[in-house]
């Protein structure tokens, strides 16, 4: 069996890759990248150095394997899961930040016609998200109310800015559209609704915003049959409005500007500065010490009762692989989601969202193992 993950040796891709080299049924870790920025030092792994945006290269790099983990940036997925159908390779991704996961939606019938599998958004948020929602509504009759709140801390002794994640996704989520759904989808402007909430662990209390984000584009209709009214995603950290500063005064805007003759984008602008600065990217040797926790709330109707279901997951930073609590998280679930599919506990064809095909009680067992917890609270209402 082989598995190939492209951007894995990113931030997010080599946490996959660790993974995978704790399965001892594998052949080969396909390890495919423009550049070699780790070595991982195991007989598994081939690296291949390519191009995402080099469809033809791609498709001869992953020719032959059984699953490919798509961890670059989401701007290429389509081009990619096209590549996956021309290699006839199952494809799993880390999310479409809602509008492009729309346009992946659409490739349904031509992955059933090569007779294999995507699923998309198999991330933590999102998937792991998706799969706690399923949880909760296996738990409901109705479903009235869904609402995924997402908050982080970061308690690295370390006194420069950095990201732990794609810093391009990150100012996306700050400049598109917020979408949410009640009653049908509806955009807002990105940070127009926000609320407290107290998240427990090392978090605590967070202020989330309404932001742009790609468990939209699935959740409403995957529990249409239970009737959901709502749904809505929140995300906050103590941090997050420095950034949002930021692109507000305009270092968002990805759009050209003319400054004094020359055209440049005030983000990519940022991004070099930051870069120069030592302030993009943490250094390789600094142990991240970061906390994350996502709740899912669902409320509806049980045996006739009302009824609120909560489904917390908690992350945190890993030692052993020297990687943020941002990173595993994300890097981690396309690993089980592959590693499901070639043992056959993930059947399926055709695009699927993580919470249409995912089955949650071995997925939830398979993210203790890892450290990722899962805990749950159903309340009916007494009234």
């Amino acid at each position: 069996m082989k598995v190939a993950v492209l951007g894995g040796t990113g931030m997010t891709g080599r946490c996959s890759v660790y993974d995978l080299l704790e399965n001892p049924s594998l052949d080969e870790i396909r390890v495919l990248d423009i550049n070699k920025n780790i070595e991982f030092n195991n007989p598994k792994i081939r690296f291949v150095q390519v191009d995402a945006r080099d469809t033809a290269s791609l498709v001869r790099a992953i020719k032959g394997v059984d699953v490919l983990i798509n961890a670059v940036q989401y701007y290429y997925n389509v081009d990619i899961m096209k590549a996956a159908l021309e290699a006839r390779v199952n494809y799993i991704d880390l999310g479409g930040l809602y509008y492009t996961t729309l346009e992946q939606l659409k490739l349904d019938q031509e992955f059933k016609n090569q007779n294999i599998l995507a699923i998309v958004g198999m991330g933590a948020q999102p998937g792991i998200s998706n799969v706690m929602a399923s949880y909760g509504a296996s738990k409901l009759d109705k479903i009235e109310n869904i609402k995924i709140r997402d908050a982080w801390v970061d308690k690295t002794n370390y006194p420069k800015l950095f990201f732990t994640w794609s810093p391009m996704t990150l100012f996306d989520e700050f400049t598109l559209q917020a979408v949410y759904y009640d009653n049908g989808i509806k955009t807002a402007p990105p940070f127009s609704n926000s609320e407290e909430f107290d998240f427990g662990w090392e978090v605590g209390k967070v202020r989330v915003f309404r932001t742009v984000h790609s468990e939209l584009a699935t959740i409403p209709e995957s529990f249409a049959e239970k009737g959901v009214k709502y749904v809505e995603w929140l995300e906050g950290s103590p941090d997050i409005e420095k950034l949002k500063f930021l692109s507000d005064i305009g270092f968002g805007k990805k759009e050209k500007v003319n400054f004094k003759g020359a055209e440049i984008s005030p983000r990519e602008f940022l991004f070099e500065f930051l870069k120069e600065q030592g302030m993009l990217y943490p250094p390789p040797d600094l142990q991240i010490k970061d906390y994350e926790v996502t709740v899912v709330e669902l409320n509806g109707i049980d045996a006739g009762k009302r009824k609120t279901i909560r489904v917390y997951a908690y992350f945190k930073y890993d030692e052993r692989w020297k990687v943020s609590a941002s990173q595993k998280e994300v890097g981690v679930p396309a690993s089980i989601a592959a590693q499901m599919i070639l043992n056959g506990t993930i059947k399926g064809k055709g695009v699927k969202p993580p919470e249409q095909i995912v089955p949650t009680k071995q997925f939830f067992q398979e993210l203790a193992k890892r450290d990722i917890k899962i805990s749950t609270e159903e309340m009916y209402d007494v009234n």
